[in-house]
């Protein structure tokens, strides 16, 4: 019996082989290798079971307590579960009389086991032979009083033949599988520190950047690690166990073999910095070297960290150019003058700059002082307080313009920066950052001069003429005196520039202001308003007017008497004269403005009486000019209070039959009722309101011939829109009649734009190209009033019309002047050649519409055919032919 339970004792051994090699093989997948776990267990004790001490038919003893009280200590309620599933389902199986006994052992040792493991994990209990020998002995105890529970002759022949080798067997066995299946637990335990151990330690050498080598006394290459090869001179599988002298020059080879001589024989860590040819090409490495401590292969070794320093000698060799380059330019630099100097003052730096702007060399400048220098007595104490105050706080002394002084003693001014400069180990230094601005100031000089004066005759210009007056008015005012303000304007004076150039020109306007200013008091002014305007204020006069006025105009005919002088120009003589408007004031509270305005319109009377003379401002000329503003002003109104409408003219053809309209924009004053075109269209034309009320009477047109579009009675009928010159050289007139037309709906083959030829005076060409952009979209043209402006043959050649209108001045008098007649039967002749349509316009009898219609006028327009029309009238008229 005893041999028997001694091969239960090998089973169990057999055991702790084959679960250590288990959890091992499994070590990745931990799960897995739980069940095989199980499944060993399992097996060892169906094997047990099958070769057992058979005390009598179906009471059998086996090794299953030992084992799987282990299996739930060493492997947990999983492998614990599965062994004891596999027990009993062998031990029913075998079945007999201690069937029932034998599951109960079965589930009493994995619950033991697992009560056990419970303990070691909360600390209390520990995997040593004591504590395993009394888990062993109470655990077998327990089995044996199970046992009891067997019949009667199995219980006496176990009590007095088996019980006390079974406990003196088993008991062992318990504490000597324990300690086994500890010690593959340890095991295991220290090899997946070890595993973690030595994935740290590759993932840390692979995280540092450094080369890694382990290298013998010899100079051999043990071990190579490096994050790649790029910095190795050969990869690493290449280079271990070679030696130094194998992949080195030799020379470079026997200074690391010194180096690792000197670290094994002092027992210290020595640094080297070299430059290695590496896979990437040359590379510099500052390495280090540390003893090992243990022998490898018999041999003492280092070990030797290698780090890239490439990058950072460069950095360090491009900031010492740089420093170099800073050092030259800051030495060398023009125009900016840089010195250095210490807290008492004394020079420390001086470059080429400074010596050229203060005069010292810098061998004179260098140990001088700052307030000695270049500093001038009166700022003496300032900059001392200032010096002072920067050492002392590390406030630099704010940037500025200051005006200095050279070795000769002569002023320059200078735009001073600073700086404040603490070296660790040096004395802090003040650094001064000077730039010469003496051409500034001196052009700030000249611009100051040239605001207040003509450039060319030196004569006051607009903006000191225009103080001078307001202190005119202003003392005028308080001493009752009357001042004469003479505006003077040049006959003819384009005609100079045209024909001799400029040049000669501005001879003639230095000539002008000094024969001015020859006539005057010294007390007076002569100044020039710009190109050939000259104004005289004469102060001081009579405090009569009618006095004063004669004064006025007894200086007024000496200055047209010196002007009518012969003027030698350039070796030729010419003749000028002039024209002068006079205005006087007296207790008057007219601006200045209004002043020149007055001088300036007597100035054109006197243009308009001939030139070469004088004339005096008058109210009446102040009425009509207060009239003219107040209609402009009006004329703003009327734009933005919609009081503009669109009449429509009915243009027929032969038969009389109407087959278009001109749209004609009218006025509805609220208190001046219907204003005449003639009145503010000229007025809107100068005042620039041309541009939006040509944009409002072309955005109505459109919209309107898009509604006649959606009506067959009126789809037919074509719309003349008249455009001003002004508002059809804007430079986005193309994109704006464009913009308008797609807004509206319009048909642009059915719209016509009358252009007058006074479009044809300047840049011919861009009014050509305006019109072929407009054309090539489907726009019409008509020339209106043609015959009466400037339109050669060969610029109505080329202009791309659809339309000529034959102006109303000869049709009105067709039949009673014979010229007329000729240009009317001209025009149409000259339309046919040239392939255009003709339009005569104020027909307003049958005659002049018999005559037109014989010499091959086939459109007419007039009071004849209709009147301007509002809107409704003319769709009436349209309706009432259809």
């Amino acid at each position: 019996m005893f041999i028997e339970l001694v091969k239960g004792v090998a089973l169990l051994l057999a055991l702790c082989f084959l679960h250590g090699f288990n959890i091992r093989f499994w070590r990745q997948h931990p799960w897995v290798g739980q069940v095989f776990s199980g499944l060993i267990f399992g097996g060892i004790c169906v094997v047990g079971m099958l070769t057992p001490v058979v005390l009598m038919p179906g009471v059998i003893f086996d090794a299953r307590s030992v084992v799987l009280s282990m299996a739930g200590l060493f492997g947990g309620p999983l492998v614990a579960g599965i062994a004891a599933l596999m027990a009993a389902t062998g031990r029913l199986w075998l079945g007999g009389a201690g069937a029932e006994v034998g599951l109960m052992v079965i589930v009493l040792c994995t619950a033991m086991g697992l009560v056990y493991r419970e303990g070691r994990a909360r600390g209390r209990l520990g995997v040593e032979p004591i504590p395993l020998a009394l888990f062993g002995l109470l655990l077998h105890t327990a089995v044996i009083a199970l046992f009891q529970l067997l019949p009667a002759e199995a219980v006496q022949r176990i009590n007095q033949t088996l019980a006390l080798p079974y406990l003196l067997t088993f008991t062992p066995a318990t504490v000597v599988l324990g300690l086994l299946l500890h010690d593959v637990e340890q095991r295991m335990a220290t090899e997946r520190a070890l595993t973690g151990t030595a994935a740290r330690l590759h993932a840390i050498t692979q995280a540092i950047p450094d080369v890694l080598l382990v290298l013998d006394a010899q100079g051999r290459y043990v071990e190579v690690l490096s994050p790649n090869d790029a910095t190795l001179v050969a990869s690493a599988p290449e280079l271990v166990g070679k030696r130094l002298h194998d992949v080195l020059p030799a020379e470079q080879a026997e200074r690391f073999m010194a180096l690792i001589r000197d670290t094994l024989q002092s027992g210290q860590t020595h640094s080297v910095e070299y430059e290695l040819q590496t896979l990437s090409g040359l590379r510099q490495f500052e390495g280090r070297t540390q003893p090992l401590g243990v022998q490898v292969g018999g041999q003492a070794a280092v070990v030797f960290l290698a780090r890239d320093i490439t990058k950072r000698k460069q950095a360090e060799s491009a900031l010492r150019e740089s420093e170099l380059r800073f050092r030259s330019l800051l030495r060398n630099i023009p125009s900016i003058s840089v010195q250095g100097y210490l807290q008492d003052g004394t020079t420390s730096y001086w470059n080429q700059a400074s010596e050229q702007l203060y005069g010292y060399t810098a061998e004179e400048a260098l140990g001088g002082n700052l307030l000695d220098l270049i500093i001038p007595p009166p700022m003496r104490d300032g900059v001392r307080a200032h010096m002072q105050h920067m050492f002392a706080t590390g406030e630099v002394i704010p940037a500025g313009e200051l005006q200095l002084q050279r070795k000769d003693g002569t002023p320059v001014h200078v735009f001073s920066s600073h700086a404040y400069i603490q070296v660790p180990g040096h004395p802090p230094e003040m650094f001064c950052i000077d730039i010469d601005i003496s051409g500034r100031k001196a052009a700030e000089d000249e611009a100051r001069y040239l605001a207040f004066y003509d450039a060319l005759t030196q004569l006051p210009n607009r903006r000191l003429l225009v103080d001078r007056l307001q202190q005119v008015l202003v003392n005028g005012a308080r001493s009752g005196l009357t001042t004469a303000v003479l505006f003077v304007d040049l006959d003819n004076f384009k005609t100079l520039n045209d024909t001799r150039g400029h040049e000669v020109g501005d001879l003639l306007l230095k000539d002008v202001a000094q024969r001015l200013r020859s006539c005057v008091r010294e007390q007076d002014t002569v100044a020039r308003l710009g190109g050939d305007e000259f104004v005289v204020v004469l102060q001081n006069l009579s405090s009569d007017a009618p006095e004063a006025a004669a004064q006025a105009r007894t200086l007024g005919e000496l200055i047209l008497a010196q002007l009518r002088q012969p003027y030698e120009l350039a070796g030729h003589e010419h003749h000028f004269t002039a024209s002068i408007g006079v205005t006087l004031l007296n207790h008057q509270r007219d601006s200045v403005d209004e002043v020149l305005k007055q001088a300036d319109m007597a100035m054109y009377r006197a243009k308009d009486a001939g030139r070469n003379t004088l004339r005096f401002f008058d109210p009446d000329m102040q009425q009509a000019v207060n009239r003219r503003a107040l209609l402009e002003t009006e004329l703003h109104n009327g734009l933005r209070r919609a009081q503009f409408l669109l009449l429509y003219q009915p243009q027929v053809d032969s038969q009389g039959r109407v087959t278009s309209a001109e749209a004609l924009v009218r006025w509805q004053h609220p208190v001046q009722g219907m204003v005449p075109p003639s009145e503010f269209i000229p007025l809107a034309e100068e005042s620039g309101l041309i541009l939006p009320l040509g944009h409002w009477v072309m955005e109505t047109a459109l919209r309107q011939q898009a509604r006649w579009q959606q009506d067959p009675q009126f789809a037919q009928l074509s719309l003349a829109i008249n455009v001003s010159a002004r508002q059809f050289l804007q430079d986005d007139f193309v994109a704006q009649v464009l913009a308008l037309v797609q807004q509206t709906g319009a048909n642009p083959a059915q719209i016509k734009l009358e252009l007058t030829e006074s479009l044809l005076l300047d840049n011919v060409d861009s009014v050509i190209a305006t019109m072929r952009a407009l054309k090539a979209h489907g726009l019409g043209f008509s020339l209106d009033d043609f015959g009466t402006g400037y339109s050669s043959l060969s610029y109505l050649k080329r202009l791309p019309l659809d339309q000529i209108k034959i102006d109303q001045g000869f049709v009105r008098d067709v039949l009673l002047d014979a010229s007329d007649a000729a240009i009317a039967r001209s025009i149409i002749a000259l339309a046919g050649s040239l392939g255009l349509s003709v339009i005569a316009e104020g027909v307003e009898t049958t005659a002049h519409y018999q005559f037109l219609l014989a010499h091959g006028c086939q459109a007419f327009q007039g009071y004849l055919f209709g009147r301007p029309l509002t809107l409704e009238d003319f769709e009436s008229r349209v309706r009432q032919e259809v």
